[in-house]
């Protein structure tokens, strides 16, 4: 009967000794995401403390700040004693992961690790993984230039380099579909400004020729009653006698056009 042996514990982190860390690293991120989806957030954003003016700004750092010690405890306790060393001035997740991958992921791909580049242009269209071709010896026997560690290395690698392209991709999406509301909205307002401009506009111009209309009538008037005064001093002089009833009936049938004449 088969028999297996214990894996590894799903309560502590995966210990990084300095070696295989894109492995390692594979791991603990899984790791980290099972415990909390906010605490891998925390590692891959960073924390950064916000002006503390209102009470939920300062709800909110707080949260953070737990978040952030929270992380910054299962990377050191995912860490040997020496390597713990070369992170131990961090102060936050963000800068402990970084510069881990600094550190280690640097030298294993100087040591002949396969990158993600390299493991791409050597696999074939149908989607087979194919390296480069094994040597055969004398003895006819087959040898892989890579090992199974660096073979899982790079394929760790190439899946976070590809999870972190897709989350470029939807934030620059998610940041156009905001550009494109925002210019959409500030079409329509400025649409609605020029129609709401064209129509007082109009109302001006009508407003205008109403003016103009009604001062030019006031000057007839104006110019009619003037006269008919004229005419009535006139009439006075002929007729000493007349009335202000009758000056007045002079004035207003001038005014409106009629022909009045004096007694006499």
């Amino acid at each position: 009967m088969a028999r297996f042996e214990e894996g590894r514990s799903i309560t502590c982190p995966p210990l990084f000794k300095g070696e295989a860390y894109f492995q390692w690293s594979n791991v603990m991120k899984y790791f980290i995401l099972v415990q909390d989806l906010e605490v891998w957030k925390i590692i891959e954003k960073g924390y950064m403390e916000a002006p503390k003016k209102k009470k939920k700004q300062r709800s909110e750092n707080d949260t953070k700040a737990k978040l952030n010690s929270r992380a910054m405890h299962i990377l050191l306790c995912g860490l040997n004693e020496e390597v713990s060393k070369k992170v131990s001035t961090c102060k936050s997740a963000k800068e402990i992961w970084e510069k881990l991958e600094k550190l280690y992921g640097k030298e294993e791909k100087k040591d002949g690790v396969p990158s993600c580049a390299k493991l791409l242009q050597s696999s074939k269209v149908d989607g087979v993984l194919a390296l480069d071709e094994p040597e055969v010896s004398s003895n006819s026997s087959i040898s892989c230039s890579y090992s199974f560690d660096e073979l899982q290395d790079a394929y760790d690698e190439l899946v976070l380099e590809f999870e972190n392209h897709i989350l470029k991709n939807k934030k620059v999406v998610s940041n156009l579909k905001i550009q494109n509301d925002l210019i959409s909205k500030t079409n329509n307002e400025l649409e609605a400004k020029l129609k709401e401009f064209e129509q007082n506009n109009v109302n001006l111009q009508n407003l205008l020729q109403s003016l103009e209309k009604s001062s030019s009538k006031e000057g007839v008037i104006g110019a009619n009653v003037k006269q008919r005064k004229e005419h009535l001093k006139i009439v006075r002089l002929d007729q000493p006698n007349l009335t202000r009833v009758d000056s007045y009936a002079i004035i207003k049938g001038n005014a409106l056009g009629t022909q009045v004449k004096g007694d006499g």
